[in-house]
């Protein structure tokens, strides 16, 4: 092989190697938000005490002696409030691309929960599951209550858990921020 061959093929090799170097990671360094705006997401409810549910996790609807998944609610997220008055008018609950919010809207004199109102007791649990049709891009959380927990079942399953400690009562407000 002449120099001038190898200099013509060390060339070519260099210039190759620029192109695919510099057009491959492009989207690398875009962020992605942890909730797609738009996606279509269920919302149930399930509670876990001992002094209610002898431990066992139930579905809301059969303590409220209700219709299996009538307590259920569909919503796009987006800009709005997606469950407003959500589960017979207890939270406003929001979800934005980076974060999910609740605001207990029952009034201390609501014949539903007044009765329910107080700090929550060791294992007793209220969970919120959100399914959303599509994935999501959700890696981890940070809360703004610490006796609200946040859980990744899947990329479509997220889970808020109320915990010990909280103090269920109108006007009580937290946010799960999400990243």
């Amino acid at each position: 092989m002449t120099f001038s061959k190898f200099i013509f093929l060390l060339m070519g090799l260099l210039c190759a190697l620029t192109t695919f170097t510099s057009c491959g990671d492009d989207d690398v360094d875009t962020p992605v938000d942890p909730i797609t705006l738009g996606s279509s997401v269920t919302v149930t409810n399930t509670f876990q005490s001992t002094s209610f549910t002898n431990g066992a996790e139930q579905a809301i609807e059969d303590l409220f002696q209700v219709p299996a998944g009538s307590l259920a609610a569909i919503a796009n997220t987006g800009a709005a409030v997606e469950f407003s008055a959500y589960l017979l008018n207890l939270y406003d609950i929001d979800i934005n691309e980076n974060s999910i919010s609740f605001e207990v809207v029952a009034a201390a004199d609501d014949p539903t929960y007044m009765d329910l109102f107080r700090i929550l007791e060791p294992d007793t649990f209220d969970r919120y599951y959100f399914t959303f049709d599509n994935m999501q891009a959700v890696n981890g959380f940070t809360s703004s209550n610490s006796s609200v927990n946040f859980r990744i079942d899947s990329d479509k399953v997220l889970v808020v858990e109320i915990g010990e400690g909280y103090d269920f009562k109108p006007g009580q407000n937290f946010t799960i921020t999400l990243n």
